[in-house]
């Protein structure tokens, strides 16, 4: 009986095996590792060959057919390809293949997104009550989230800048937005985790493995997002300074103006400076205008801030 089991599970122990073992071995480098990732993909495949009923069952678990309920249908579809963008995705990391890997990650986010959406848009159709207590949730804990992340962002900035935020309108919408959007990522896995808890007794078929794609989103983001907030604060702050701020700065007779640096005045005696990946670094400093009646003006620079450059993934 046992032995008859594992032969008719067989396939989604496999396949459960390959997620598991691709995602243990992400970050781990030896010499064997590609081939032995490589065969164990190909003996997926052709498990998946050999036992086509059971792939039939895997698709029709995610395959709500229902023309009066459309929705459902999609979201299934959707459901299944977002866990085989996972999938390849963990495999291409491993071997090495990691441009193509980034981009079905961001495929695998943007299926679990549409996804969960889907299925919330059934459950408030369907009357649930979870919907309405999630959207409760949302809207009071997003607006106390957004006041005190909005207090913390612009002391922060003061601080690194050595300037009020609120002097370059942009960048304070933009840098505020973005404090917030990180804690509220951060924040967004312990109620996905208890929507994840409710789900496992109340949802079945795809909207189950909906729930547990936003789980496992929400995991990621939660682990993503303190290694990775630098990444975006330098990525805000490129965007709006090379819209805002400008190019140049002007001391008398002195006009200053560096690829990696904008400037932050006008014809004024002290200048914000932003520079990002200036010798592999990025930070703010302060310009002072010395004139001199007899126009040999100069500059005083001082260094308010300084940090590395962050990376990404490593190639």
């Amino acid at each position: 009986m046992f032995f008859r089991k594992i032969k008719d599970y067989s396939l989604y122990i496999i396949l459960s095996v390959f997620i598991v073992s691709n995602a243990l071995l992400v970050g781990y480098d030896f010499s064997s590792k590609k081939i032995i990732i490589s065969l164990f993909f190909l003996f997926t495949v052709a498990a998946c060959f050999y036992n086509k009923g059971s792939v039939k069952e895997i698709i029709t678990y995610f395959n709500y057919i229902d023309d009066a309920k459309m929705t459902k249908r999609v979201s299934g579809v959707i459901s299944l390809a977002s866990w085989l963008f996972f999938a390849f995705s963990l495999f291409l990391l491993n071997i090495g293949l990691v441009w193509f890997a980034r981009w079905l990650i961001l495929m695998f986010v943007i299926c679990v997104l549409i996804s969960g959406v889907l299925t919330f848009y059934d459950l408030e159709r369907e009357g649930n009550s979870i919907f309405s207590k999630l959207k409760l949730v949302f809207v009071s804990g997003s607006s106390v989230l957004y006041f005190i992340t909005s207090a913390y962002a612009a002391s922060y900035f003061f601080r690194m800048s050595n300037m009020d935020i609120s002097s370059s309108p942009l960048l304070e919408f933009e840098w505020k937005l973005a404090f917030f959007a990180l804690y509220f990522f951060m924040l967004l896995q312990p109620i996905s985790y208890g929507f994840f808890l409710w789900a496992a007794g109340n949802l079945k078929g795809h909207q189950f493995i909906s729930a547990l794609g936003v789980l496992m989103l929400t995991s990621f983001l939660l682990v993503a997002v303190p290694r990775w907030a630098v990444n975006f604060i330098v990525v805000v702050l490129d965007g709006v300074t090379n819209s805002e701020w400008r190019n140049s700065a002007m001391c008398g007779t002195l006009n200053i103006n560096e690829p990696n640096e904008r400037y932050f005045g006008f014809n004024t005696d002290k200048y914000t400076v932003y520079f990002s990946n200036r010798n592999g670094m990025w930070g703010f400093e302060e310009i002072s205008c010395i004139k001199d009646e007899k126009n040999q003006d100069s500059l005083k620079r001082v260094s308010v801030s300084e940090s590395n450059m962050p990376r990404w993934f490593k190639e």
